[in-house]
């Protein structure tokens, strides 16, 4: 048989030289609405896997993930872009902001409470590249969730993995309750509450190793190092910035 794809001779269902299948098919609808799902999400590899392993058991998952379990978990890069990307769309057409919004928002009412003016780039930058700030953010909490852990047998990219996971599902259950109004700016924060307590699930979960007393300790700490990294970075960058400007 030849390969359509690679025009290799080969014998079998797949060939030998570039995998592809021996089977060919003219597209048509079967065929557009199978692929869709399968190129887009891949579904049949495990999307939905992952946002029922997640949900149920995710540090257990995601350890078992790192241990080389991964055929039937979706990659934790694509993950968090598809979920991101679903939640912010939802949130879009909703009408609603996304959690990033809310944040903004209250920060900003702060800020004119204290006779301060709102009109500040770098918050508007950041409501207009969510994905990339969340992008950002991720491996500077990695380092400081690292740092924190740094007895454990996980290295740093590892725990880049973990919280990859952990926002990804953090932006599915955003997904979920943005079909929840909250009016008042108090309620608003509810959604950041619950993905936080999420996360300190699954650090829990994960780490089975530890004391819970431990494991709360650590996990603050991981907040504090991530808090002093931004500030000193912000520092720095005010410095440079006011320096040159």
């Amino acid at each position: 048989m030849i390969c359509k794809n690679c025009g290799n001779s080969f014998e079998g269902n797949y060939c030998n030289h570039c995998g592809q299948k021996a089977g060919f098919r003219r597209i048509d609808a079967k065929y557009v609405r199978n692929e869709i799902p399968n190129s887009i999400f891949q579904l049949d590899r495990g999307f939905l896997f992952t946002v029922k392993e997640l949900f149920l058991r995710p540090g257990h998952s995601i350890r078992e993930f790192l241990e080389g379990r991964r055929k039937s978990h979706y990659k934790p890069f694509a993950y968090l872009i598809v979920t991101f990307t679903l939640y912010s769309l939802s949130a879009y057409l909703m009408e609603r902001g996304t959690y990033i919004d809310d944040l903004l928002f209250g920060f900003k009412t702060r800020m004119a409470d204290n006779g301060q003016s709102t009109d500040v780039p770098t918050l508007d930058w950041i409501s207009k590249n969510q994905v990339y700030v969340t992008l950002l953010i991720l491996p500077v909490f990695s380092l400081a969730s690292y740092l924190a852990f740094i007895r454990s047998s996980y290295n740093y990219f590892e725990h880049l993995v973990l919280n990859l996971y952990i926002t990804g599902q953090q932006m599915v259950i955003y997904l979920f309750l943005v079909f929840v109004f909250f009016e008042d700016n108090f309620m608003a924060g509810i959604p950041t509450l619950i993905g936080f307590l999420y996360s300190l699930w699954v650090y829990h979960q994960f780490f089975d190793n530890k004391r819970t007393s431990v494991k709360l300790g650590l996990i603050t700490l991981a907040y504090l190092i991530f808090a002093f990294i931004v500030l000193i970075t912000t520092l720095l960058v005010g410095y440079i910035y006011g320096r040159f400007s």
